[in-house]
């Protein structure tokens, strides 16, 4: 008998009752949501994800985070982070007075701070991020890939195996709403917010 003086040494426990496991279990790539917001120069921006046709790679950042200095300069340049050219990128950072606009305008190459940002305060709970800087990448409107951007180099990689996973859409048709005849990248439009 052990100690206790329950069982006798070396036996196993018995075994609790079944327990029933559901039958569905939830989706494995939850619904995106749109991002809305303003834009570094005030303007209020609504982010199409949840009706995206293709890949939307949201990088949540901060302009002092040290984590997230790499990311601001490829921003504009959706190959470097494992996207095929078409997809859109969206900077996400906290709203005024946590982020500074034009401090973020200097972080983002040329004047590309007025599309592919957006300071927002409900993408961060929407998407339950809790700092940066994290990605979330969106493919027809379903979440499929997520987690702390590392390094460029890693979200790249996790992007891209996402990418074959999903069988990758045609650049064509990647990171536009549906029904959208938009060119912009991200398909940053203005919206009611």
């Amino acid at each position: 008998m052990s100690a206790a003086g329950d069982r006798p040494v070396g036996s196993r426990p018995a075994l609790g009752p079944l327990v029933s496991v559901p039958t569905r279990r939830p989706s494995a790539t939850p619904p995106a949501r749109d991002v809305e917001g303003v834009d570094c120069s005030g303007e209020r921006r609504r982010v199409a994800a949840a009706g995206t046709t293709g890949s939307l790679l949201l990088l949540f950042l901060s302009e002092d985070c040290d984590g997230c200095r790499p990311f601001w300069p490829v921003l504009g340049d959706p190959e470097a982070l494992g996207l095929a050219q078409g997809d859109g990128v969206l900077a996400v950072t906290r709203p005024i007075p946590h982020e500074d606009p034009a401090a973020l305008s200097v972080l983002v190459p040329g004047d590309a701070a007025r599309t592919l940002v957006v300071l927002s305060r409900t993408a961060w709970s929407d998407y339950r991020v809790q700092g940066p800087p994290f990605f979330v990448l969106v493919d027809h409107g379903h979440v499929v890939s997520e987690g702390v951007a590392w390094s460029v180099g890693y979200v790249a990689e996790h992007v891209r195996r996402a990418r074959r996973r999903s069988g990758a859409r045609d650049a064509g048709s990647v990171g536009r709403p549906k029904g959208s005849g938009a060119d912009e990248v991200g398909d940053v439009q203005g919206g009611h917010g």
